[in-house]
């Protein structure tokens, strides 16, 4: 008899739960792309991922086509990658690039793709898994096609992608590239707050020793490191 109490007591609380989770979507349902994408990042803000992805979810199932789609999808990615759900959102933003349905906001995609290998990075080394200097190398390569894709002059996305390089090389220990990717930033986007720290951090490395490169003048182009990290598959193995 206590046992078919405590069964009838756990079927309750699934179905109460559901409910609950049923009518919170439902309070959604009714809502614009816009504000259902506020909603979504003012929980994630809060740490809510759970919350943040039901009104992501909405505007990815019923609004495919609004100016706010990209964002949601993007905000799911960061919320499963905050969950643990690594190949979830990295799925995500594959299938963003794939769509391509607006190529101004490329670099800004591939940035979030590097992200998602910096994390994983970060997860091994915290479980144990050591793995970390191959997941920065995908990282450096989701970047560095950011750098270079043609069809969007987004300075704020690119000149990101050129300082994340330039940190990667250094915590791999490569400072001459790191060097030369901070100098690229310098070159390439100047003006831009990546820029500015990219100049702080190309001064610290020559005070500390780490690089010899002379500091890169106006009219001078830098040279880009030789080799680059090699293109890599949809999901780490």
């Amino acid at each position: 008899m206590r046992s078919l109490f405590i069964l009838m007591l756990i079927a309750l609380t699934l179905l109460f739960s559901c409910s609950k989770k049923q009518k919170t979507v439902d309070s959604l349902q009714g809502l614009p792309p816009v504000e259902l994408l506020a909603k979504g990042n003012q929980a994630y803000l809060d740490g809510n991922m759970e919350e943040a992805l039901k009104a992501y979810g909405v505007v990815y199932d019923r609004y495919p086509t609004s100016r706010e789609y990209i964002d949601a999808v993007m905000g799911m990615a960061r919320a499963y990658n905050n969950m643990g759900d690594f190949e979830k959102g990295f799925d995500l933003l594959y299938n963003l690039i794939r769509e391509n349905m607006v190529p101004t906001r490329i670099p800004e995609i591939y940035n979030e793709m590097a992200k998602y290998y910096e994390v994983s990075a970060l997860y091994g080394r915290q479980v144990g898994i050591s793995r970390e200097e191959e997941d920065y190398q995908k990282a450096l390569s989701y970047y560095q096609k950011a750098v270079d894709y043609p069809n969007s002059d987004d300075a704020q996305a690119k000149s990101y992608a050129q300082f994340q390089i330039g940190e990667l090389y250094a915590k791999l220990g490569k400072y001459q590239e790191a060097g030369l990717a901070y100098q690229s930033a310098v070159y390439k986007y100047h003006g831009t707050e990546w820029a500015q720290l990219a100049q702080q951090r190309f001064d610290q490395l020559r005070q500390e020793g780490q690089i010899t490169l002379s500091p890169i003048q106006p009219e001078q182009k830098p040279v880009t490191p030789v080799s680059q990290p090699a293109d890599t598959s949809k999901t780490p193995e």
